[in-house]
């Protein structure tokens, strides 16, 4: 299953990553697996991030020391989705830096996988996103990023 495939097609803009780029590890490969139509990927790559950022199966794939990136929001699952996207990550070890609403550390899913390897990174505005073609939305719910094993000094940050 790729998540390219019937997923959500709207970006993460710049001024979203720009708020996270002093948390992102320089020392680290970057694994990039949502790919939408690649703008994340090339947009870190800019500011000289070493970025792995393919389309292809998420599922069927470990690469990088870690992963930062913007899980897709289809609306169908969703919950589902992000926890299998979670659970995964933590079975691999692998920490991560996720943006996702802010209802996820709520969810019962979350309860239940919570431990001292997870970290939070609250954004001081709501965040909006965008379609390649240029075409904005507002988004409907407020988001966080959710950090697991990235040995940041505090566990919540206000960006």
């Amino acid at each position: 299953m790729s998540y390219r495939e019937g997923s959500s097609d709207w970006n993460t803009p710049a001024y979203v990553w720009d708020t996270i780029i002093p948390f992102i590890p320089r020392e680290k490969k970057i694994w990039m697996p949502f790919y939408n139509d690649g703008y994340s990927g090339n947009y870190l790559r800019e500011w000289s991030f070493d970025i792995i950022h393919k389309n292809e199966d998420f599922w069927n794939h470990n690469r990088g020391d870690c992963v930062v990136d913007n899980p897709p929001y289809n609306c169908k699952g969703i919950v589902k989705t992000k926890e299998k996207i979670m659970k995964r990550l933590i079975e691999l070890d692998k920490p991560f830096i996720h943006l996702m609403p802010t209802t996820t550390i709520q969810t019962q899913y979350f309860k239940n996988i919570h431990n001292e390897h997870f970290q939070i990174l609250v954004p001081k505005e709501k965040y909006n996103f965008e379609k390649s073609d240029g075409e904005a939305t507002i988004c409907p719910f407020y988001t966080i990023w959710v950090c697991y094993k990235m040995g940041f000094e505090k566990d919540y940050y206000i960006i």
